[in-house]
């Protein structure tokens, strides 16, 4: 289990905590097989131009990720428990059905135009409304990435952002303030990830709070806009 004293851990707090992991998988050629076994999936759940993002998930359910991507984020799963390593919360736990996450590919490997606009996530499980979001964890697949692959973080005022790296898990805790994507990626390039959803009971409180998942494309990076023209 990864412990916050892990030399391969680093933490940030602004613009909210985040973590990220190097080397998280053991075995390199698994992550490998992982990214490889993206090219088994014909049925993807195709995001557009209007939906805020060029990219692709997995339909919902085990039974559509290859045994190679299931491996992966069952360890994940099995071996990173973001109330040890965050202290914020007591009882989050992993949704292994990986509602939310699963497979993800942003394309533009032929000039599809992948991005991933700025937005927050809603506040309860689609499925199970008794859930509230509490941390995202997502492990970067792609052997050959560069820095357009990097996740912007933004609380509304201030921004960061969590570098993509192979075998890197990159995990935040989710709030209504929890603003994350990216521009147009680096075309000729596809951009592979694997991510584990982690959730608690909420309260009455926390149902009559909730938010929806919304796109933001007002938020300000160094005088730029959120657009996703990388331009």
């Amino acid at each position: 289990m990864i412990m916050m004293n892990s030399k391969n851990l680093k933490r940030i707090d602004t613009p909210y905590p985040a973590v990220s992991i190097e080397d998280f998988i053991p075995s390199r050629s698994l992550v490998l097989a992982a990214a490889e076994s993206f090219n088994q999936v014909d049925d993807w759940v195709r995001y557009g131009e209007g939906d805020g993002q060029v990219q692709y998930c997995s339909k919902l359910g085990r039974e559509n990720v290859p045994p190679p991507a299931l491996l992966v984020l069952d360890y994940i799963a099995t071996h990173f428990d973001p109330n040890e390593v965050f202290g914020l919360t007591e009882n989050a736990f992993p949704d292994t059905s990986h509602y939310g996450g699963g497979m993800m590919i942003t394309p533009n490997r032929y000039g599809e135009g992948g991005y991933l606009g700025m937005h927050r996530d809603a506040t309860i499980h689609g499925k199970n409304t008794d859930w509230k979001r509490e941390y995202s964890a997502i492990l970067c697949v792609s052997e050959e990435y560069d820095s357009s692959f990097d996740l912007r973080l933004h609380n509304g005022k201030e921004h960061t952002t969590l570098p993509y790296k192979f075998n890197c898990l990159n995990v935040f805790k989710c709030s209504d303030t929890s603003w994350h994507g990216f521009p147009t990626i680096t075309e000729g390039m596809d951009r592979k990830t694997l991510g584990v959803m982690y959730w608690s009971i909420a309260s009455e409180e926390d149902k009559q709070t909730a938010v929806k998942a919304e796109f933001n494309n007002d938020l300000q990076f160094d005088g730029r806009d959120s657009e996703h023209d990388s331009k």
